[in-house]
């Protein structure tokens, strides 16, 4: 699922620029801000919302990685990618496992 979102931001970024230079600095770009976001903040400390607020990030950046592949022109890449994120995180739960481990 990682890869699909790495490489759905990536091809986004390069898809809109002009040029093959401006095209690799905006893919790597638009992985970066992404990726950036999901490590921006540390959900241990939101107490008994870490889980939730965690999962709401996760499909967040999911979700803008599917739309990434949809707007540059991938429409089946962009649904497998969420139907994908869907079932993983749906796999996760009935598992009785959590996104975030206890420390």
């Amino acid at each position: 699922m990682e890869l699909g979102i790495v490489a759905g931001f990536a091809f986004w970024g390069y898809h809109f620029a002009d040029s093959t230079g401006m095209g690799i600095l905006f893919a790597v770009g638009a992985v970066v801000v992404g990726f950036g976001f999901w490590g921006l903040v540390d959900f241990h400390q939101a107490g008994r919302w870490a889980e939730w607020l965690r999962l709401t990030q996760e499909l967040l950046i999911s979700g803008l990685a599917a739309a990434a592949w949809w707007a540059a022109g991938q429409t089946t890449l962009g649904i497998a990618l969420a139907l994908i994120s869907l079932v993983y995180h749906v796999l996760v739960y009935t598992a009785g496992e959590r996104l975030l481990s206890a420390t």
